[in-house]
């Protein structure tokens, strides 16, 4: 096995130059329990989007309800940046 090398890259820096063990992990996964795995995951994001759109949709009626009222808008910029 090697050993550790030291040595002085500048005034103020000391570099280490070490032996790494490479390690080989095994694993193993049950098919059964990646699909049910697959669902979960599948559902949790739709369930998340399905989140996002009822806030989206919500603040696109109050944005909606701005307009019909003549409320305006302070940042123009970031009136333009969404329009973007």
């Amino acid at each position: 096995m090697e050993e550790t090398i030291y040595a002085k890259v500048d005034e103020s820096t000391l570099s280490e130059k070490k032996p790494v063990e490479i390690i080989t992990e095994e694993v193993t996964y049950d098919y059964d329990f990646l699909k049910q795995q697959e669902i979960s995951i599948l559902k949790q994001r739709d369930d998340f989007v399905e989140a996002r759109n009822k806030e989206l949709s919500e603040v696109r009626n109050l944005i909606a309800k701005c307009e019909e009222l003549g409320i305006k808008i302070k940042v123009v910029e970031l009136a333009e940046e969404v329009i973007k």
